[in-house]
């Protein structure tokens, strides 16, 4: 079962809302491929669906400070500090939640490759649009 929605809130279109049915392994199928993915630089997909069999968890994932991080890295890949910055947080707490969304599959890291930022660590959403998904039922 697919359902979605789509609504525009004060002239700007909100995010388009999936709720299926599937499987915890599913979901952790899926989490994975992207991460192997990310690991060997492949291209993505459009988007990536992660699904939550508990609608909670699905909530815990999207507070405001870890969709603000997600909003930045999908723009372009961002350090710690960079995103301490545009953000206006402390490092430690980025770095929290950033170790949290990588845990979810949603982040990736790679290296500078440039001669200004060789070593520098970025962080990247694993695929240029993501889906989350809750199960019900």
């Amino acid at each position: 079962m697919e359902e979605s929605d789509e609504k525009e809130e004060g002239g700007k279109a909100m995010t388009k809302v999936s709720i299926r049915t599937g499987s915890v392994e599913g979901f952790f199928g899926n989490a994975r491929e992207a991460a192997l993915k990310a690991d060997r630089g492949d291209d993505f997909d459009e988007k990536v669906t992660i699904s939550f069999e508990d609608p909670y968890q699905m909530l815990l994932l999207l507070s405001a400070g870890r969709r603000r991080i997600m909003m930045e890295v999908m723009k372009k890949p961002q350090t710690v500090q960079d995103l301490a910055n545009i953000l206006n947080r402390n490092r430690t707490t980025i770095v929290k939640e950033i170790r949290f969304l990588e845990q979810k599959g949603l982040l990736s890291r790679k290296k500078g490759e440039t001669s200004e930022n060789r070593g520098e660590v970025f962080f990247e959403a694993v695929a240029p649009k993501i889906e989350l998904v809750a199960m019900l039922g």
